[in-house]
């Protein structure tokens, strides 16, 4: 009788568990920046980066910026997306920032003059740059397509 019971309490557990959605990952939100020329991903928990709120800003062609660091593999080329975590940490990798018919928010563009907030996020386009600041830590990046730096 007992080894009934604690059979089908196991059986419904494991369906319960094959059968639960899976949770939905954060893929962030895609934001223009400078006139179109940086386009950012924004998220509140960057899984595939480690997790936590990161952003993530690339120049819209495809360079990188002019401090950007060369990689250390054998093809030797330049670091071209400027990442940020919410404690501060920046840092360069190699990738691309998803286009805008990948992702299921689209763009938002923020334009001179405005303020945008997300996932904790503030935007503020400040015209010759835009001010992306994490509002739990105060930490963030300035960003314009000639420089990046953060703060």
């Amino acid at each position: 009788m007992i080894r009934r019971a604690v059979t089908a309490l196991g059986v419904s557990i494991l369906g319960a568990v094959v059968l639960a959605p899976p949770a939905a990952a954060d893929t962030g939100q895609l934001v223009l920046l400078q006139s179109g020329t940086i386009r950012c991903l924004v998220s509140a928990d960057d899984v595939k980066r480690g997790g936590g709120p990161i952003v993530v800003c690339q120049r819209v062609d495809g360079q990188p910026w002019g401090q950007a660091p060369w990689e250390t593999s054998k093809f030797n080329n330049r670091l071209n997306l400027a990442v940020v975590r919410g404690t501060g940490q920046m840092y360069w990798e190699r990738g691309l920032v998803p286009a805008a018919n990948e992702t299921p928010g689209g763009d938002i563009v923020v334009d001179a003059g405005q303020t945008y907030h997300i996932d904790g996020w503030t935007i503020q386009d400040e015209n010759l740059r835009t001010r992306i600041t994490y509002d739990a830590t105060g930490h963030g990046l300035f960003v314009n397509a000639g420089d990046v730096r953060q703060f």
